[in-house]
């Protein structure tokens, strides 16, 4: 089994959660600032390798939203170690986690914790300590959207190769994209039907479908 084969079989366990809802509106900010989504980053240490792979992540759709021709951009406004409150904004992620399938989303879902709601920011991206099902969840308010990545696997070959992805695709949802049956796409869902794949890729590719529908999202400059 390749590294990518690994990475596949890997993504296709922590990528179930579907978000099919378009990245939420930030009706209350300026136009050029609603250009701009501020992600803070929940990190149980400044050295966890989770937190260069969300940079990397961030940077891989800036880079696209730019090649595709809109001005959205993500941009990391903190990041936020041991925050206060950890325990109940992690409670929460395991809740979704083990229940997003079968809960509503927005006002008439779960409530998230007044702690998560405090960290400020229009996504907040947690590293957790828990080997969850990651996901992106959409909330009312600030933040518009709650990414969970799960633990690290240290005894899995090339498990932070998966882990960019992961988050490289939760961020995807975050932006209006969703799921399709491609296999070998970023944005794929489930991914198992893989048996090989090149293993010098960096990131998972998008399909042309997903581009044009970063377009036709995001192209007037507002979500």
């Amino acid at each position: 089994m390749t590294t990518t084969t690994r990475f596949l079989h890997g993504f296709a366990a922590s990528a179930i959660l579907l978000i099919a809802a378009p990245a939420a509106g930030q009706s209350g900010r300026d136009p050029v600032d609603r250009l701009i989504r501020d992600v803070i980053i929940v990190a149980p240490s400044a050295d966890d390798p989770r937190v260069d792979l969300t940079r990397a992540a961030l940077a891989f759709w800036n880079r696209t939203l730019s090649e595709v021709g809109v001005d959205i951009r993500l941009r990391e406004a903190s990041v936020v170690v041991d925050a206060p409150g950890v325990r109940a904004i992690e409670t929460f992620a395991r809740f979704v986690a083990q229940r997003g399938g079968r809960i509503p989303k927005g006002a008439s879902g779960p409530q998230p914790p007044s702690e998560l709601n405090d960290i400020g920011g229009d996504l907040v991206v947690l590293l957790s300590r828990q080997p969850l099902l990651p996901f992106a969840w959409p909330l009312v308010g600030s933040p518009d959207y709650f990414v969970v990545i799960r633990a690290p696997e240290p005894r899995r070959t090339g498990d932070l190769h998966v882990l960019r992805n992961i988050i490289a695709h939760e961020l995807g949802h975050t932006l209006g994209l969703i799921h399709h049956r491609a296999s070998f796409t970023l944005m794929c869902g489930p991914c198992s039907s893989i048996a090989a794949a090149d293993d010098t890729l960096e990131w998972l590719p998008l399909t042309d479908i997903d581009l044009v529908r970063l377009k036709r999202i995001h192209a007037s400059g507002s979500p």
